[in-house]
C-alpha cells in the first residue's frame, strides 16, 4: 500500500500516541508525508476564530508531543490546528486539501446510553472520506 500523505486527526485522548505511532509505521515505507491536525470545535454562540486559550494550549500540547514522537524517530510531520464548527466536516476538508490517502483517527471507548459510541466526527469521517481510514480504539475497560 502506497501512500504519499497521512492525516492524523489529533483530539487530545490517550488515543492520540497510538494513533501518531501507527501513521508513523505505516508511512515509514513509502515515506509518507504525515499531517497531524487538532480540531477544536467552536460553540456556535461564538464567532468560528474567537480564541479560546485553553482549548489552544491543550491542542499545543497535544501536537507538541506529536512532534517530539516524530523527530525522536527520524519523521517530518506538519501540525496544524483548526478552529470549526464540526470536527467530521473539518477533518474531511484537510484531507481534501492535502490529497490525503489515509486518515487515522484515535477513540476512547465511551458509553452512551449504554451503548458504544464513537460521537459524531468519526461516523462523518467514515461516510465522507475519499481515502481510507484507519480508526484506533482504547481497550475496553
Amino acid at each position: 500500500m502506497e501512500i504519499e500523505n497521512i492525516l492524523v486527526a489529533a483530539r487530545g485522548n490517550g488515543v492520540d500516541q497510538v494513533a501518531v505511532e501507527l501513521a508513523c509505521k505505516i508511512g515509514k515505507k513509502s515515506k509518507a508525508k504525515i499531517f497531524i491536525v487538532y480540531v477544536i470545535e467552536v460553540n456556535r454562540s461564538l464567532p468560528v476564530d474567537a480564541i479560546i486559550r485553553p482549548d489552544i494550549e491543550a491542542a499545543e500540547k497535544v501536537l507538541l508531543a506529536a512532534e517530539e514522537y516524530a523527530q525522536a524517530n527520524d519523521f517530518e510531520i506538519e501540525t496544524e490546528i483548526i478552529q470549526a464548527r464540526d470536527v467530521g466536516p473539518a477533518i474531511i476538508e484537510v484531507a481534501r486539501q492535502n490529497n490525503i490517502g489515509l486518515i487515522v483517527m484515535g477513540i476512547n471507548y465511551k458509553k452512551r446510553f449504554g451503548s458504544f459510541t464513537m460521537g459524531n466526527a468519526v461516523p462523518h469521517v467514515l461516510e465522507e472520506a475519499s481515502c481510507r481510514v484507519v480508526i484506533c480504539r482504547e481497550p475496553k475497560q
